[in-house]
């Protein structure tokens, strides 16, 4: 069978535009299947994922070997830089299996409901780890956390995570508005009584107050929001009295002295929502890798996060701080200048092994 005619050239954007289109004709699909078009390797790459289910079997088929040969750096690098649609991360979802490119899929906020849902009941390793941390999120979309929990590669304590999450926010609320049902049952049977003229025996009347007085205060009740005035201790003591719900709603939309508070919380529920919160400046997840009180899984959701990761002052406080586990600093003294290696490697409060390392590669510059 004789080779089809290559395309035409075109614009890049429309010509992956015209491979997307129900009317592309089969020899430029064909093409874009084999990755032969000629554009740009994101464009090359958009275009090899929207032929990679095509309705012609034989082109899919083709597509998806294609992808297959594809390096999963490359494609990772592709989820990082090119802005993938949430038709191109499904795709992608489907036809990779490596743990990298799957957990870019579960940390992009492109990602739909459907391709979360279905990568929760099949994924492990990293990309189940990065839909249990995004506690934020599985909030939101209960489902993920049913579809998790039937994942058969779910490890021990990732459920454990998870039910502890059910039960604070899902078990417990379900409780506390059966148990504000049967208060408002109590006081509507009361008002009847009373306008009856039955009179209540007074050790009746004393538990129902004690009921009353035991009630969990009304959703939504809190301080004054303008923190702008408002003298740290005070901020802690109120933070202090709070629900973990309360919590969680204040990390997604507190102010930064609120979540410098919050980051350190010993749910680490709370803790998780700061670290999501949209809000967060890089200036502010550097305070955190100082810190040398919060949980260690803080720390692991800096180090896996992309533009976080690359600064540089933020790869100093983390090396710098003697909390956070070899396996998050170790990789990162290799980027450190000779003015921060010499001094990292004199620093007898952190590990044997950092300045061990921060010295070998100190003596390799020089030479």
């Amino acid at each position: 069978m004789a080779e089809p005619e290559r395309p035409t050239a075109l614009e890049p954007k429309d010509l992956v535009e015209l491979v997307r289109s129900p009317e592309a004709p089969r020899e430029l699909r064909t093409f874009a299947a084999r990755g032969l078009l000629p554009l740009e390797p994101d464009d090359r790459m958009r275009a090899l994922l929207a032929v990679a289910e095509d309705p012609d079997a034989e082109i899919g088929l083709v597509a998806q070997e294609t992808f297959r040969q594809v390096p999963p750096d490359e494609v990772a690098r592709f989820l990082d830089d090119a802005e993938p649609t949430e038709t191109e991360l499904d795709v992608v979802s489907r036809h990779s299996d490596d743990h990298a490119v799957l957990e870019r899929v579960v940390r992009n906020r492109e990602a739909s409901e459907q391709t979360l849902l279905r990568l929760a009941s099949i994924v492990t390793g990293a990309p189940q780890e990065a839909l249990i941390v995004n506690q934020v999120r599985l909030l939101r979309r209960p489902a993920l956390i049913d579809a998790l929990l039937e994942n058969p590669g779910l490890t021990a304590d990732g459920r454990r995570r998870l039910m502890e999450l059910r039960e604070e926010f899902f078990e417990k609320e379900e409780r506390r508005r059966e148990q504000e049902r049967l208060r408002l049952e109590e006081e509507e049977r009361r008002a009847r009584q009373e306008a009856a003229g039955i009179v209540f025996e007074e050790g009746e009347e004393s538990a129902t107050a004690d009921r009353e007085a035991g009630a969990e205060p009304a959703e939504g009740e809190a301080a004054d929001d303008d923190y702008s005035t408002a003298n740290l201790a005070q901020v802690f003591k109120r933070i202090s009295h709070m629900t973990v719900k309360e919590k969680l709603g204040l990390a997604q939309r507190g102010s930064k002295e609120e979540r410098r508070i919050l980051i350190a919380d010993a749910n680490k529920i709370v803790s998780m929502a700061v670290i999501h919160n949209e809000s967060l400046t890089p200036a502010e997840v550097e305070s955190f890798c100082a810190m040398r009180h919060i949980a260690v899984e803080i720390f692991h959701e800096i180090a896996s996060t992309r533009e976080w990761i690359k600064r540089p002052k933020i790869q100093l406080a983390l090396i710098g701080n003697p909390s956070v586990p070899l396996s998050i600093t170790l990789p990162l003294v290799k980027f450190l200048g000779m003015r921060d290696l010499r001094n990292i490697s004199r620093d007898r409060n952190l590990p044997e092994g950092v300045r061990v390392t921060a010295r070998k590669i100190l003596l390799e510059k020089r030479g």
